[in-house]
């Protein structure tokens, strides 16, 4: 069937409720409806979101449906329904699902698997043919487990349909048993009048939440054809507690156990910050880290204990051992961090090393409360590139060294953390990783993660079942429980003989230890639960399947050999048996006359993996989504292709090197005169892991930014902008993207391409115009990149040009046989004879070697920039 041809499935695991864009001649289909429904059983929530869309036209017509969903968030169905053809989704092994992709691919289709993950949320898109005066239906199902956060649950629903809908409407239901304590329903989007258009009604245990306006309430004004419904519907709510063991429900024969008690006295906790600070700290990072660290300090209770190191290549104490949170202390430690500057390489492993050592002593020492919960926050932009850099000896050498004496809390500041790396870290030392978006808000999100942690009320907790009661429990012993959150454990019923299942709940408290008990009679809780099987019937069953997929999922960060293969398998087994598109699984739609050519799927994708997956299908150049992407969201800079390692040689090791054409070689950046013989052979020091910008001119709008290797040996990416031309392109040793009106195209380094005037690429070489008479060219020689810049007699003095080599093209360099002077400043200078400066060999000549950092001269320190497509302020 032709309108079953031609589909596209991009995906990312995530669901909001979007419309399709304009086809070709700029007409669109009409949404005739757009409905979502939420039913949340005992905090577990099944989403359904259907769409119906008609083609009002005489011809066939293609639309995309986009959706999102939470990232936490599991999709279980999607089907469609077009021209009374039913099309569902079926979930398989990744690699046998993958083999569709490719077969879709190789039929030139333009299916993809494209990801556009944000915080929160994944983006689920599909794309299809609608024939003519035909309607299409597509139902998109996802379930997830609510996670109680700082005393709150929360729905997230997001709500962009980008055009005003005949019928559109949200209900949600919501059954709790242990009953509602409060609820709200807050939308980003709510105007006054919206907000009367949600309606609530809520009994002791139950609520329903409506939200349905009519397309003169949607209206952006009485006259207006766009939409208000832009923006997020948050539904938050939590339950009644005691203190108790907790509420336990039985169903089917599996059961969940809730521990959440409430009035416990707060434990004292004992927190070590351990700060990066090396060089790509630089800027923002700094800032908002020492914005999020004061407001942290002001919040401290007096008996709680502080530390503080900060690190770049050595380590820096504040004090030696850890102290109480005193005023005087608390104002000191802000007044440390206050100085903080970004500088050096990075040494994770001596960091946390010294870290593990300073709990050590004070545990040792008794210097801190015999009843408290200590926890080390580490913070880091970066990856290891001084001391110990192999991740997994750093894995092992901190487990060893900290030994259980503390949780370990990672914090991935930005994308260009290797957060594969710090989850491992945190996991094999009983805490977790979160990352930080480097954003505007970086310094609530860090001031976030410490509130979830901030108020320990019990240690070493244990959820324990009459023997032989239950099994396949999920995970049951937790190391500290904090206000606000909550324990949930669940396992099947193994003795169908037994009556009444009976939890005990062990811990230590702040003045005893911590001992309750909760009995749950099967027939009661059984009978109990009848009334929330409207809402679906299994909900629990499949709340352990979640739970444990989940829990799987997450011990698979750090297994290894045997391990990881008993896990992987365990976690396809049940991903594959409760149709979960989980990062081992992929949803296979299939059109039912051709059910041998699997066209589209949907994936669900890791987070570190995602950048990856996004790089992968952006090489169809012609595929008609290009005009949908965002390239800031995208982070090309950071993530489109790993980074290579240019092997360079260091200044104090040129002058015992014999072989000097060699040296010619390793020199960051050519300055000259086409017309000369002499250039200025400079290396950029002092800059490891930073991005440097090399040009600026604000006259012709070009800017060229250079990210530097971890070690500072040499470039290994470049961003070349010229914004009058509407050009950027990304350049590695992998290839060079071109993106040009916001689409992108992928070449790699034999291509032979030219953008008259602003761009060309031949010969394995890029050559950019940085404006009449000067030129900025990179070539590749191996898997180094090796970039001059040349300026002839045609250029025409300016005063516009800046950068930490674009500075010298409109200043009057003095050349002197040992050295060369711009103004007061003198920079010395080794020669080298013979050197290679063109790619291929075509110039011979003296080449006058100096370092030059980022602070030097013209007052340098602007030049570091964010990313390669920053433009310098």
């Amino acid at each position: 069937m032709r309108n079953l041809q031609q589909w596209s499935l991009l995906v990312s695991a995530l669901v909001a409720l979007c419309v399709p864009p304009p086809c070709h001649g700029g007409r669109k289909m009409e949404v005739r409806s757009m409905h979502i429904h939420s039913r949340v059983s005992s905090r577990f929530a099944r989403t359904v979101i259907t769409t119906i869309i008609q083609n009002v036209f005489n011809s066939s017509q293609e639309t995309v449906i986009e959706m999102e969903l939470p990232k936490t968030a599991f999709i279980t169905n999607f089907t469609m329904i077009i021209d009374n053809v039913t099309t569902t989704g079926i979930v398989k092994e990744k690699a046998e699902a993958k083999k569709a992709y490719q077969k879709a691919v190789s039929k030139g289709q333009s299916a993809g698997l494209v990801q556009s993950t944000g915080r929160r949320m994944e983006n689920f898109k599909v794309s299809v043919n609608v024939g003519p005066r035909s309607t299409a239906t597509f139902h998109l199902v996802y379930e997830e487990l609510l996670k109680r956060q700082l005393g709150i649950y929360e729905l997230y629903l997001r709500i962009r349909p980008k055009e005003l809908v005949e019928s559109f409407q949200i209900n949600v239901d919501i059954i709790e048993p242990q009953g509602i304590s409060f609820l709200k329903a807050v939308g980003t989007f709510m105007t006054n009048e919206l907000s009367n258009v949600v309606r609530i009604n809520r009994t002791e245990n139950k609520a329903h939440i409506e939200f349905k306006p009519t397309l003169q309430q949607q209206r952006r004004c009485p006259d207006c054809v766009e939409t208000l419904l832009d923006g997020d519907l948050m539904i938050t709510y939590d339950v009644h507690r005691e203190a108790s063991a907790g509420k336990v429900q039985i169903v089917n024969g599996y059961f969940v156990h809730y521990f959440a008690p409430a009035n416990l006295k707060r434990l004292p906790k004992n927190v070590l910050f351990v700060i990066d600070h090396s060089g790509s700290m630089y800027g923002n990072k700094i800032k908002q880290t020492y914005e999020a660290f004061t407001k942290i300090l002001e919040d401290m209770p007096r008996e709680d204990h502080i530390g503080l190191l900060i690190f770049d290549d050595k380590v820096d104490y504040w004090k030696k051992s850890l102290v109480r949170a005193t005023p005087k202390n608390i104002r000191q430690a802000k007044e440390y961090v206050k100085k903080m500057t970004a500088r050096g390489g990075t040494d994770i492993n001596k960091a946390l090393l010294t870290a593990a050592k300073m709990i050590t002593n004070a545990t040792v020492n008794r210097a801190l409360p015999p009843l408290s919960a200590s926890m080390i926050l580490f913070l880091s932009d970066g990856e290891p590139t001084s001391g110990t850099t192999e991740p997994k000896k750093i894995i092992d050498n901190v487990k060893r060294s900290l030994d259980g004496q503390a949780s370990l809390y990672c914090l991935g500041f930005g994308s260009g953390v290797d957060f594969n790396f710090l989850e491992k870290l945190a996991l094999e030392n009983g805490g977790l990783a979160r990352r930080i978006y480097e954003d505007s808000d970086s310094a609530l999100q860090l001031q976030g993660f410490y509130n979830e942690v901030a108020n320990p009320l019990l240690l070493d907790v244990e959820l324990q079942y009459l023997e032989n009661s239950v099994d396949y429990l999920t995970r049951s012993s937790f190391r500290h429980y904090y206000q606000g959150s909550e324990i949930i454990v669940a396992g099947r019923i193994a003795n169908n003989s037994v009556e009444t299942l009976t939890a005990e709940v062990k811990a230590q408290g702040l003045s005893e230890p911590f001992s309750v008990t909760v009995e749950a009679p099967m027939q009661e809780e059984d009978e109990a639960s009848r009334e929330q099987r409207y809402i679906f019937g299994d909900f629990i069953e499949r709340l352990w399947a979640y739970l444990t997929i989940e829990q799987l999922l997450t011990k698979l960060i750090a297994a290894e050999g045997e391990e990881r293969t008993k896990i992987t398998e365990e976690a396809l087994d049940l991903s594959l048996k409760y149709n979960f598109v989980t990062p081992l699984t992929s949803m296979v739609v299939t059109p039912p006359e051709e059910e041998n050519s699997e066209g589209l799927v949907a994936n669900k994708m890791k987070e570190q993996d995602m950048y990856e997956q996004t790089e992968s299908t952006l090489d169809y150049e012609d595929s008609h989504y290009f005009g949908h992407y965002d390239m800031r969201e995208m982070d090309i800079e950071e993530e489109i292709v790993a980074s290579q390692t240019c092997k360079l040689v260091r200044l104090d090791m040129l002058r015992t090197v014999a072989s000097q054409t060699s040296l010619c070689e390793t020199f960051h950046v050519i300055l000259g005169n086409l017309d000369e013989t002499d250039r200025i052979c400079f290396r950029i020091t002092e800059a490891q892991n930073l991005t440097v910008n090399l040009f600026r001119d604000e006259r012709t709008g070009v800017t060229v930014n250079g990210k530097m290797s971890e070690d500072g040996s040499g470039f290994v990416r470049f961003g070349l902008e010229n914004k009058r031309a509407g050009l950027k392109v990304y350049v590695n040793a992998e290839n060079i993207s071109v993106i040009r009106d916001e689409r992108l195209a992928i070449y790699d380094w034999t291509a032979a391409i030219e953008y008259p005037g602003i761009l060309k690429v031949n010969n394995e070489q890029v050559t950019f115009p940085l404006d009449v008479g000067v030129n900025f060219t990179i070539a590749l020689s191996g898997n180094s990149l090796h970039q001059s810049l040349f300026k002839d007699g045609r250029y025409s003095a300016g005063n516009s040009t800046a950068g930490v080599i674009g500075q010298f093209i409109n200043i009057d360099v003095k050349l002197n046989s040992d050295s060369f002077s711009v103004g007061s400043k003198t920079i010395p200078l080794l020669r080298f004879p013979d050197c290679d400066f063109t790619p291929h060999g075509g110039h011979q000549g003296l080449c006058q070697h100096a370092d030059l950092s980022p602070d030097n001269l013209l007052g340098g320190a602007g030049y570091i920039v964010s990313d390669v497509f920053t433009i310098p302020q």
